[in-house]
């Protein structure tokens, strides 16, 4: 039986790599008692999920690519490109009497993995926006 270094661990039997590869996106993850990943070699997922609703909040921020407009040159639909280059559509859901977009959809994914809805916007008889409802994912 084979005795570990100081700079090893063991990846599998008989097997080893250097400590400096545990956990890189090339080497092995270390595991816990439960043989569960450590939380601290995981991405932050939430911190991810959670920049995805503030850039759903500001789809002219992830706008790239073919854009269609309706007959007065507002935008009705457009390609989307998040941040880790995953596709997706914008789509306008509801407009106010003054043009203002009251609700819209951003997919993720093709085919599509998650939707961005926000909800109907209440605004007043000018158009600006009185009651605006958080970003649903689904």
């Amino acid at each position: 039986m084979s005795t570990m270094g100081a700079n090893s661990a063991q990846a599998a039997p008989n097997t080893y790599i250097a400590v400096a590869e545990k956990g890189s996106p090339s080497g092995v993850a270390t595991l816990d008692a439960n043989a569960k990943i450590l939380p601290a070699q995981l991405p932050d997922l939430y911190a991810t999920f959670a920049n995805y609703v503030n850039l759903a909040k500001n789809p002219d921020t992830i706008i790239a690519g073919a854009v269609t407009v309706d007959g007065l040159d507002r935008v009705t639909s457009a390609a989307v490109a998040w941040p880790d280059g995953t596709p997706g559509t914008l789509t306008i859901t509801a407009r106010h009497a003054t043009g203002a977009v009251n609700g819209y959809t951003i997919t993720y994914g093709s085919p599509v993995t998650k939707t961005f809805t926000q909800p109907t916007i209440a605004r007043n008889s000018n158009g600006a926006a009185t009651n605006v409802p958080q970003i649903v994912v689904s």
